[in-house]
């Protein structure tokens, strides 16, 4: 479920890679296609940053705090620059 109020009710088509490498053509809401041309990279470096986390118990609390900086400073400045 998605609210905006920026975008027309309108159905736009996107296509899906199905398993097999085929690409099928769906409906989906304008905010959802615009959604997923503008989000992908973003999503894609949250998942990046889960699946390679820091919290291990052998890690020292200041690499912690230095990885943190730098991926902000990374997203932040991808953010900037699109």
């Amino acid at each position: 479920m998605m609210q905006s109020n920026c975008h027309e009710t309108k159905d736009a088509k996107e296509n899906l890679t199905m398993k097999n490498g085929s690409k099928e053509e769906f409906k989906c809401p304008v905010a959802i296609e615009f959604y997923n041309k503008i989000m992908g990279e973003v999503d894609l470096a949250d998942q990046m940053a889960n699946l390679y986390g820091l919290d291990h118990k052998s890690c020292k609390w200041w690499k912690k705090v230095f990885f943190h900086l730098l991926m902000s400073a990374v997203v932040n400045s991808w953010i900037a620059y699109c």
